[in-house]
């Protein structure tokens, strides 16, 4: 098992979906998925926010997150090069696990993103 940084998905029993942010050997350090994934993309909200998001227009900003997470699922689950799903149980018997506390990522979001300076 080979657990990849911001790419697999680990669900735990209760259909939480988790991101591994950080990994050292066999110890990984797990965030929500749903947090990781609405840290992604800075949105400004205007006029061109506005045509691209038009089907959203009226609804929870959740849900874009959601949606977006939704994709990742699907083609998590389908095994095809998108990334990988893992079930939690099977994961803390290979990975010494530890949770980002969802308060603490608000508060240092780019902390630990070492995937953000490949984006310049």
């Amino acid at each position: 098992m080979n657990v990849e940084l911001y790419k697999d998905l680990i669900k735990d029993e209760r259909g939480n979906y988790y991101v591994a942010v950080q990994k050292e050997g066999k110890e990984l350090t797990l965030l929500n998925a749903m947090l990781e994934r609405s840290y992604q993309d800075l949105w400004e909200f205007n006029e061109e926010f506005k045509k691209k998001y038009a089907e959203y227009e009226h609804q929870f900003i959740g849900k874009m997150i959601m949606d977006k997470l939704r994709h990742d699922i699907v083609f998590a689950s389908k095994e095809d090069g998108h990334g990988q799903m893992y079930d939690l149980a099977v994961v803390t018997g290979n990975y010494k696990v530890t949770f980002i506390d969802m308060i603490e990522f608000y508060r240092n979001p780019r902390e630990g993103r070492s995937h953000d300076s490949d984006i310049d």
